[in-house]
């Protein structure tokens, strides 16, 4: 090797170990105030402003794993490490705290929601009042009713129940189009592959491209409750958790049509 080459590979080598001594390493500071956060899909809204909020009063850097809740328990079954856990069911919170997940006594209802029937906004369909007297097959048609997958999604848990409680699950069986989150179910009614769907009242609000034609009553399913749960015990975590269950933030849940 001449002297030359020596020279070349001796100043890459240099810039080289600058350019990883350059870069910037997170303090325990930093770290520290970070929060990872697995949330319901179907909080997606409400919780990016809720993050802003508490951001900014608080200087904590909140990171966030949106997908159904029974999907995010199997994650943290098999080794997902958040600091909290927010499910729309009450079951899987359980369940992920009878693994052990959850440190006690940080478990708390922080939020309720509403079912819904959609349909595209440009639909023929107009309001109904939901009872036995509705002939929900008639509504469908030849279509599909669009609602999260009851097998992991609490969306889709509550649909069948309402869809039982008035006896029609056995009428329309075949006719639900399952989908992986109560999101995935509302984008099948907003795109016209579906002429019905069931999802939360919060998520049809968000929408330009669906329309509420009815709404389930309560008795129907089971309460329909947003449950938060510390995993990582930690001053940000504690503070994060605090925030969602404050009086403060009840006006942040109304505005996306949440109940506190």
């Amino acid at each position: 090797m001449n002297t030359h080459i020596k020279i070349i590979l001796f100043t890459l080598l240099v810039l080289g170990t600058g350019i990883t001594a350059c870069k910037p390493k997170k303090s325990a500071e930093e770290t520290e105030k970070r929060i990872l956060v697995f949330a319901a899909a179907s909080l997606t809204d409400v919780l990016s402003e809720l993050i802003d909020s508490f951001g900014v009063s608080t200087g904590y850097t909140v990171q966030t794993n949106m997908a159904s809740s029974g999907t995010l328990a199997r994650q943290i079954e098999q080794g997902g490490t958040p600091d909290i856990y927010i499910s729309a069911s009450k079951r899987w919170v359980d369940y992920v705290d009878s693994l052990g997940f959850i440190v006690a006594p940080y478990k708390t209802n922080i939020a309720f929601n509403e079912l819904v029937f959609i349909a595209p906004k440009e639909s023929i369909l107009t309001d109904v009042t939901i009872d036995k007297t509705l002939d929900l097959n008639k509504l469908i048609g030849s279509g599909r009713l669009a609602m999260g997958d009851p097998g992991h999604v609490p969306a889709g848990k509550y649909g069948r129940q309402a869809l039982g409680y008035y006896g029609w699950d056995t009428q329309i069986n075949e006719k639900v189009l399952p989908a992986k989150d109560v999101r995935s179910a509302l984008m099948v009614v907003e795109l016209g592959e579906a002429p019905l769907g069931i999802v939360y009242k919060t998520d049809a609000l968000k929408s330009d491209k669906v329309k509420i034609i009815g709404s389930f009553p309560e008795e129907s399913h089971k309460p329909i409750v947003y449950v938060a749960g510390i995993c990582n015990e930690s001053d940000a975590s504690k503070a994060f958790y605090s925030y969602l269950t404050s009086k403060e933030t009840a006006a942040i849940w109304a505005k996306y049509g949440f109940k506190k």
